[in-house]
């Protein structure tokens, strides 16, 4: 497979390296990824300004970083830095669970996914959810991975390698759909791997005030009761939530 990656945390998420190392064993590849965080940015683009390239020689395939955001990279690399057409774009994997609407609304992750999609390529987003004490030793990049931790973020790659590879398969025309993965923290060799629908999540005020500054500042969601599980229901009880992300449904002319 031809596969271009890509993530919203960052040219230097542990991540990232893990997924590109993994796919690389035997697949080509081209990593093209923000030069810094880029989270809670969605779809944006840089209309205006420059976006700036660098390579990146330390991965084990074409790596470049760019000063634009996750969609950006994605449109960059489709055009004028993939020697050949990929067979899927893959984003991830992301620091952190991409589960419930407010967070696939807004995910950079899911955002960069979709910029494949909408140009017409097999689209996957992957994400981890993690507990409060992992996310952030891990999203401030305190210390390196655990050994436990890197093999763990291993094994989630090469399920989605296996995953990639049956989506690039499937017969279902691939505009404008993202299969989301979350992944849960621990135990993913007993995990199963279940589609489920996005949990309706109700957003909250996401910034403190301080007379006339606001700082954002995570606030935990709400989540609407339902009968049915969800993808954050499944990552919380240990296994592997697959969400197809549907942007044709909003061709829906049924009210």
């Amino acid at each position: 497979m031809n596969i271009l990656l890509s993530n919203d945390d960052g040219i230097d998420s542990p991540f990232l390296r893990i997924l590109a190392e993994v796919f690389s064993e035997n697949h080509d590849v081209v990593v093209a990824a923000p030069a810094k965080e880029q989270s809670w940015i969605g779809k944006a683009m840089s209309r205006r300004g420059s976006v700036q390239l660098e390579e990146e020689a330390s991965f084990p395939c074409f790596a470049y970083k760019l000063t634009g955001t996750p969609s950006d990279c994605v449109n960059i690399a489709l055009e004028h830095l993939c020697i050949d057409t990929p067979d899927a774009v893959v984003s991830g994997i992301n620091i952190g669970h991409n589960a419930g609407l407010s967070f696939i609304a807004s995910s950079g992750t899911i955002g960069a996914a979709l910029e494949g999609a909408l140009q017409r390529f097999p689209a996957i987003a992957a994400s981890m959810y993690l507990d409060p004490e992992q996310f952030k030793a891990i999203g401030e990049r305190e210390n390196p991975l655990t050994e436990q931790m890197e093999n763990h973020v291993r094994a989630a790659a090469e399920i989605l390698v296996s995953r990639v590879k049956d989506i690039i398969k499937a017969p279902t025309a691939p505009y404008g759909i993202v299969h989301s993965f979350n992944f849960p923290c621990r135990n993913i060799e007993k995990a199963r791997i279940v589609k489920a629908r996005a949990a309706r999540t109700i957003s909250r005020s996401l910034f403190n005030r301080q007379g006339n500054s606001f700082q954002f500042e995570y606030h935990p969601l709400e989540t609407m009761n339902s009968e049915e599980a969800s993808d954050r229901e499944l990552i919380h009880g240990g296994d592997i939530s697959h969400t197809v992300i549907n942007f044709n449904s909003l061709d829906n002319t049924t009210y």
